[in-house]
């Protein structure tokens, strides 16, 4: 690789990335050993000494050397940017800030619990409401992973929830904000008539490819569409 190249991945907008990312890594180790203590020992060193030499390189016997991997693994797992709309208190988004993950939150300010726990937690907000039919905010970069946890938004000044038409809006717009692999996940707050949502408001859901377990709606990577 010549100077120059390296120069410019280093001081590039990529090289300030990793630089983030890396210190995001050492304010919040995450050990790989953790995820080694429910692997089958006994049955790993069977399956290595079937397929497997020590300082293997070739494909795919290289990946039994389960622990590097492991290493590799845990470091891929972390630095996604998170959205959270509706954040609240932070709480979700402190956890994926402790995991490794560049994060922000959506919300409207004025609450003092909120406020509160937003500047003890030191959580980014964007101090903003969501309103149908309205886009969202500019919010920076694109997010590999945009969340609501007890969706508030989506109710209407009349206390009825949005509709199909809402949620179109809605969804093609925070989809706008989405990396090429990324997605959306909703935990949908209860209605009055008990249910989590209408029979359209799924069937809708449905039609665009979401998993549906009870109040979350989990959608595919963008992606996928």
């Amino acid at each position: 690789m010549k100077f120059t190249h390296k120069l410019s991945k280093i001081f590039g907008p990529d090289g300030w990335h990793s630089l983030a990312a890396g210190l995001r890594r050492m304010a919040y180790p995450l050990g790989w050993r953790q995820f080694m203590e429910p692997i089958d020992r006994e049955g790993l060193e069977k399956l290595r000494a079937k397929l497997y030499t020590p300082g293997e390189r070739l494909l795919p016997a290289k990946y039994l050397n389960v622990e590097e991997w492991m290493k590799t693994s845990t470091k891929r797992i972390r630095d996604l940017r998170v959205l959270d709309l509706g954040c609240g208190t932070g709480y979700v988004l402190h956890i994926a800030k402790c995991l490794g993950h560049d994060v922000l939150g959506l919300d409207v300010a004025g609450e003092p619990v909120f406020d509160g726990t937003i500047a003890l937690l030191k959580i980014p907000r964007i101090n903003a409401a969501i309103y149908a039919f309205q886009p969202l905010p500019d919010l920076g970069a694109p997010f590999d992973l945009i969340t609501a946890h007890m969706t508030c938004f989506n109710r209407r000044a009349d206390g009825s929830h949005w509709g199909v038409e809402e949620w179109e809006y809605f969804m093609k717009d925070a989809e706008s904000r989405l990396t090429p692999t990324g997605r959306m996940q909703f935990d949908l707050n209860v209605l009055p008539d008990g249910r989590h949502m209408t029979d359209e408001l799924r069937a809708f859901f449905i039609a665009h490819g979401a998993r549906i377990e009870r109040r979350r709606v989990f959608l595919p990577p963008r992606s996928q569409k």
